[in-house]
């Protein structure tokens, strides 16, 4: 697992690109909140496709052959970004780099999801950890950029050569043998509904609104705060930073969930409770002191609640387990690429406040889906279960 964190490092800061440098695109090619809203709709749109064919790829290549090739997809389409002076190869390229860092990111979860078993929480835990060190990292080269007054497009170019050094690690890594995996497919899917109904339903509407909450917050933070609250060119992206910190941190403080015996499911109530009233404060205050304080505090709760959600995927049968996973993170790529879209043309049509404030009304539906579910997530009580037949 340890050979994976550097590369789970790099693919956090390239996620955080899009949302450090959506200002800056927006004024380039002169488009629209709603337009620019498209960017991340295309990248998650990548993200997902990955998902849904990665465990078809399993059966043909193994992880470190599909790790290293998503690394080389990811680098050529950065790079080419950087290079584009026209907004419509944006969507192509873009799309491109979402299914390589679709790949990053999913494989090492798959991969402990398989191999650990009832360690997998932990592992999950600890992946979540290190993706949130490069969400940290992520913001920090654009607003150095922004400050410095150099182009944007270094910011793609950069990490397009930096993921080709990450991946070493992985490439001279010896991996365990991951064990049969089922395909993701309609007739899995209907075996994980029969399976436990209500549980499927929430935990998949649950991850919905948790990846399309986050990534609305961390996708329009930067223009939120340069257009709304005027913070100078750079200072925004050190708020992205603390937004990013406080995700860190509130993930290794749940990572003590699975290891202390707390109730996971009476600590998501908690932390979504608390999110959901932070967030809907936080862009209210009309004061830019307030924001820097309250978005990284609203982090610190939002943070636990995806890798715990991620973590029930260990429920199902270990051939299984990685179709699991990799459905509930469409589910969270759905609602990421969806939410921040939304998102966007809500700053055109009713203002950058009541645009981020209204992300909380997505975290008071999360909690609805966890009431919906109504009980302790069934991490311990189903995870030797065979559920399938056959």
């Amino acid at each position: 697992m340890r050979a994976f964190f550097p590369l789970v490092v790099g693919a956090g800061i390239i996620q955080f690109l899009i949302p450090s440098t959506l200002h800056n695109i927006i004024q380039e090619f002169h488009l629209g909140e709603g337009e620019g809203g498209l960017l991340p709709l295309v990248y998650f749109a990548g993200m997902m496709l990955s998902c849904v064919l990665i465990t078809r790829l399993l059966q043909k290549l193994s992880v470190k052959t599909l790790i290293i090739s998503g690394a080389a997809l990811v680098s050529i389409s950065l790079i080419a970004t950087s290079l584009s002076q026209w907004f419509a190869p944006f969507i192509p390229l873009l799309f491109l780099a979402g299914f390589g860092n679709g790949t990053l990111i999913i494989l090492p979860g798959l991969y402990a999801t398989n191999v650990l078993r009832d360690k997998s929480a932990g592992a999950q835990s600890a992946l979540f950890v290190f993706l949130s060190v490069g969400t940290i990292l992520g913001p920090l080269l654009p607003g150095l950029i922004e400050h410095l007054q150099i182009s944007w497009r270094w910011t793609f170019a950069f990490p397009g050569f930096l993921v080709l050094l990450l991946v070493i690690p992985v490439a001279i890594t010896r991996l365990e043998h991951m064990g049969r995996v089922e395909i993701l497919s309609f007739r899995f899917v209907r075996e994980m509904v029969s399976f436990d109904r209500r549980f499927f339903i929430g935990l998949v509407g649950a991850l919905t609104l948790a990846g399309g909450g986050a990534q609305g917050i961390s996708m329009w933070l930067v223009t939120f705060l340069e257009n709304a609250r005027g913070m100078v060119l750079g200072s925004a992206h050190l708020v992205l930073c603390g937004f990013a910190a406080g995700m860190l941190l509130g993930r290794l403080a749940c990572g003590h969930v699975t290891t202390k015996g707390f109730s996971v499911y009476k600590t998501l109530l908690t932390i979504t409770g608390g999110s959901a009233v932070l967030v809907l404060l936080a862009p209210l205050s009309h004061d830019a002191t307030v924001d820097t304080v309250l978005f990284p505090v609203a982090a610190l709760f939002l943070a636990g609640i995806a890798p715990l959600l991620l973590a029930a995927a260990a429920v199902y049968p270990k051939s299984e387990s990685p179709s699991a996973y990799s459905l509930f993170y469409i589910a969270m790529s759905i609602g990421g690429a969806i939410i921040p879209y939304a998102v966007g043309h809500a700053f055109e049509l009713v203002g950058a406040v009541a645009a981020m404030s209204s992300i909380s009304v997505l975290l008071v539906g999360l909690l609805g889906c966890l009431l919906f579910i109504r009980r302790e997530l069934p991490i311990r009580e189903h995870a030797y279960y065979r559920a399938f037949a056959g």
